[in-house]
């Protein structure tokens, strides 16, 4: 997802850019597995220090079910808004030290916000950093009681057959005598 940018830095502070996208994520990162394209906006604003890149999209990938395991569909929304900076000169072609930049000091030193020598912009790495971000912590089936899902109740079962073996040994085993008293609490007993 690259930009050729060199007409919106001649222009004025101000201009902009809009691109309506429909781009497949494959490829993006070997993790991610796209189920769907990334559709949405990108608006690239012309500001003082280089190109205001903001977008708004939707997309669909795989994710793994926090309760099951299995994959799942996952719909996210990635928006962001990045300021990128130029290497070099738009009319000139010379290199721009890093005092000549006018904007903050972190955005030097990431080159994922840089604009290249041939005014291409990139939000691939953006991008790809974004969607990580917008999907959720523990993606669930669409099962919403865990108990109906057919895949939870076959993990648990294949766990119990795992495990049938510690089921036989005794309750609290080798338990720290400071810890007795409490355990006598918990099952009603009193020391």
């Amino acid at each position: 997802m690259q930009f050729n940018v060199a007409q919106l830095l001649k222009e004025p502070i101000g201009a902009t850019r809009t691109y309506e996208l429909d781009d497949s994520l494959i490829g993006l990162d070997p993790e991610l597995v796209p189920l769907s394209p990334l559709t949405g906006t990108l608006q690239l604003l012309r500001t003082h220090s280089g190109v205001l890149a903001s977008g708004r999209f939707d997309a669909t990938v795989q994710a793994d079910c926090g309760r099951c395991l299995e994959p799942i569909p996952a719909q996210i929304e990635v928006t962001f808004e990045e300021s990128f900076r130029p290497l070099t000169e738009v009319t000139t072609g010379r290199y721009l030290l890093p005092d000549e930049f006018e904007g903050q000091e972190e955005e030097l030193e990431d080159f994922a916000l840089l604009i290249d020598d041939h005014h291409i912009l990139d939000i691939s790495e953006v991008l790809r950093q974004n969607i990580w971000l917008a999907l959720p912590m523990v993606p669930q089936c669409t099962f919403a009681d865990p108990e109906k899902c057919p895949n939870l109740a076959e993990r648990l079962k294949e766990m119990a057959e795992v495990h049938a073996d510690l089921a036989d040994t005794e309750a609290h085993p080798d338990v720290d005598p400071r810890w007795a008293a409490l355990l006598a609490l918990q099952s009603g007993e009193e020391q």
